[in-house]
């Protein structure tokens, strides 16, 4: 068996880091990669806006109460605002943007908004809740993790 040089040795080795340079580059272009949300730049920049309503949220005198309970999250809100609210409520997923949910606030007459949580997959979640009260914006946020 004839020996190799130096040249070819390098050669060779070379040759191995290339193709597996381009094995990885390969790879990596067909992984899915997820922003934290699609249009994060015009968010960002609105960003004081919801410093003034978490300052509002933070102030009330009863703040909202959200517990998980079998197959339902309630989000109970104060005495004081079981009419005339409006706003969303957002189950945000750090792992996949594509199964956040959004719910228009629809309380029942003890101010409490249920939603079920059939749909939704086992992990973390964070509900965000941004509404109105009296021409008053509020906005809430909380991490829950659902088992099922």
């Amino acid at each position: 068996m004839k020996k190799l040089s130096w040249g070819t040795k390098l050669g060779i080795i070379a040759s191995i880091y290339v193709i597996g340079v381009l094995i990885f580059v390969g790879f990596s272009t067909t992984q899915k990669i997820n922003l934290v949300s699609k249009d994060y730049y015009p968010k960002e920049v609105k960003y004081q806006n919801r410093i003034n309503k978490i300052k509002n949220a933070q102030q009330m005198s009863t703040p909202l109460s959200i517990e998980q309970l079998g197959n339902n999250i309630e989000i109970q809100f104060p005495e004081d605002m079981h009419s005339n609210v409006s706003g969303d409520i957002i189950l945000y997923r750090p792992a996949d943007y594509e199964s956040d949910l959004k719910y228009q606030i629809s309380l029942n007459k003890n101010g409490t908004h249920i939603i079920n949580t059939n749909k939704l997959l086992k992990g973390r979640y964070t509900i965000k809740i941004d509404w109105n009260h009296k021409k008053t914006d509020y906005y809430k946020e909380e991490a829950i993790y659902l088992n099922k």
